[in-house]
């Protein structure tokens, strides 16, 4: 009885336990989910971008391709705004009304202009997803240069997500690539730099066992008051060693520069003297393949890349050495080419022809040893030439323009590189010139104004140079800036867009395919239908690979190394 007793009480005692931790445990279920709605109501929401209108900022639907030769990484969209090319079909969800490709199953790497890479087997992710803050523009309306999601006027299930250009009150115009309000062209701070710019070459991947690629970071051979020599290419960078027994080397600059080396394709012409055109060999037809000779003005030329083949034919049909000599001349001119105005990211608009750019960020990793020397990037925008010098035995840094004797800036420097390596960024982009270490400007920005005279073609946009320092240079990257182009130039391209007091202009970052105020029947957002600003991709994918037996299939994963802020 007593042991029984005993049993009933204990068993009485659980029941209120159990009964207490099964409610708490609904209660908390249920308290987050109205604590999820009221967020989503009241303050953030999350939406998907199905369409490459600001790509590569962000991602509509998409592949990820790995190039088979650098293996360098990179976004390839599978899906527009609606109407871009007349080839794709529309999609029915998203955030704007896109259309999945029709077309272009091979895709052309960004860093080593490798071409024709097979997308038939590449899996489609899904675009990245934001989390927007609803009632930002309660608070404060949106600054030039910001993300933001707004309602589509004619359609308001629709969203959209673009970046703000043009606020109210303001006259708005895209010219030359560039934007300009009331006339003035508009510039953006280093960290809007950092989230538009687009990557030109990252000289970490590079092809391997490739003989036909040529390094595009290369030692520069003597110059007039300049030397060949003191630096040691290293993987993935460059060593420059102090010679203490050459006074030579101690007093001289040594320099690398960076040439835009292309595989194949282009649209610029390359130029090289030959006298004569050799009677032995037929001439090239005025129209037919890309080599053509001038006999007036005894200049042999090509359009874009000369094929290796081509330049092999010419080659095998005489033994004249100045022929022969000129071709291949020719020939290594052509493979350096001028930075245009091309997305890895489109389909279908691969072929149109580009424009070259000339807004250009560089960046590197510094590591110094010891505090002799200097070390020096100098940038050329088709007009200036922008020379960032930094003094490590004074311990200062300047800026000096082309063949000027003063320096147009001065400054200490703080510290930054006496510990660990420094990364380095200097920018030549919408007429200004920008220098920083770890991300604090070593100077005041220099801002310049647009020359009447015609820019010059950029072939050498960036060289790094070096006087008497031991150090090491890695992480070299080249970056270039967001080209606008004329859209269907509809509104502020031929001639500035008034805006009212309560409107904005908007442009996506992939200006070649994007719809945005350029081509809208009305070129304005009314402040009413904004929805938000997004601060977070806060779930993209990525494929994985399941295998069941011999069939490989893929799911959809999270890819938790692209959750970033957005900017």
């Amino acid at each position: 009885m007593h042991q029984s007793s005993s049993q009933t009480d204990s068993d009485t005692e659980e029941v209120p336990e159990r009964t207490s931790l099964t409610r708490m445990v609904v209660e908390s279920v249920v308290a987050l989910a109205i604590a999820v709605i009221l967020f989503r109501t009241f303050e953030a929401e999350g939406y998907m971008i199905s369409t490459g209108s600001m790509a590569p900022s962000l991602l509509g639907y998409h592949k990820q391709v790995t190039c088979p030769r650098c293996h360098y990484s990179f976004s390839y969209g599978v899906a527009y705004d609606d109407s871009v090319s007349g080839n794709r079909f529309q999609a029915s969800q998203g955030e704007d009304e896109g259309s999945f490709s029709q077309s272009g199953e091979y895709a052309t790497c960004p860093n080593c202009n490798t071409n024709s890479i097979d997308l038939s087997h590449v899996p489609r992710n899904e675009g990245d997803q934001l989390l927007v803050f609803k009632h930002a523009y309660y608070l404060k309306p949106p600054q030039r240069w910001e993300v933001v999601v707004f309602q589509n006027p004619i359609k308001p299930t629709q969203a959209y997500v673009k970046r703000v250009v043009g606020l109210p009150g303001e006259n708005v115009q895209v010219k030359g690539g560039d934007l300009y309000i009331d006339g003035e062209i508009q510039r953006k701070d280093l960290k809007t730099q950092q989230a538009v710019r687009l990557l030109v070459y990252d000289d970490q991947y590079q092809p391997q066992n490739d003989d036909f690629f040529q390094p595009r970071f290369v030692p520069v051979e003597e110059e007039e008051g300049e030397q060949a020599g003191g630096w040691e290419s290293r993987e993935h960078g460059f060593v420059h060693t102090a010679d203490q027994e050459n006074p030579l080397q101690e007093s001289h600059w040594s320099w690398v520069k960076y040439q835009h080396w292309i595989r194949q394709g282009g649209h610029h012409q390359s130029r090289v003297s030959l006298k004569e055109w050799p009677a032995e060999v037929d001439e090239p037809e005025p129209v037919i393949g890309a080599v053509h000779y001038d006999a007036q003005k005894q200049e042999l030329s090509c359009h874009g890349a000369l094929a290796p083949e081509e330049c092999q034919r010419w080659l095998s049909q005489t033994d004249d050495d100045e022929f022969r000599y000129a071709m291949t001349l020719l020939y290594e001119k052509s493979h350096v080419a001028p930075v245009v105005d091309a997305y890895a990211y489109n389909s279908g608009v691969e072929n149109q022809e580009a424009s070259p750019v000339h807004d250009f960020l560089f960046e590197c990793q510094l590591q110094v040893s010891g505090r002799e020397g200097a070390f020096a990037i100098e940038m050329f925008n088709g007009q200036h030439r922008f020379r960032t010098l930094i003094d490590f035995q004074q311990q200062q840094v300047s800026l000096w323009v082309d063949d000027q004797k003063q320096p147009l800036r001065t400054e200490r420097l703080q510290g930054e590189f006496r510990s660990g390596p420094v990364r380095l960024e200097m920018s030549v982009m919408d007429r200004q010139v920008l220098c920083a270490a770890n991300c604090k400007l070593l100077y005041q920005p220099l801002l310049f104004s647009e020359s009447s005279a015609p820019r010059k073609e950029i072939l050498e946009p960036v060289r790094f140079g070096c006087k008497g320092a031991q150090l090491q240079v890695t992480g070299l990257k080249l970056f270039r800036d967001i080209h606008y182009t004329r859209g269907k130039a509809l509104h502020g391209v031929e001639e500035p867009y008034e805006l009212d007091e309560r409107s904005y202009f908007v442009l996506g970052d992939n200006s070649p395919v994007s719809l945005d105020s350029r081509s809208w029947a009305d070129g304005k957002v009314d402040h009413k239908y904004l929805l938000g600003k997004p601060f977070l991709v806060h779930l993209p994918s990525r494929q994985g690979e399941v295998k069941f037996g011999n069939h490989i299939g893929h799911i959809r994963i999270p890819d938790f190394s692209r959750i970033r802020y957005i900017h």
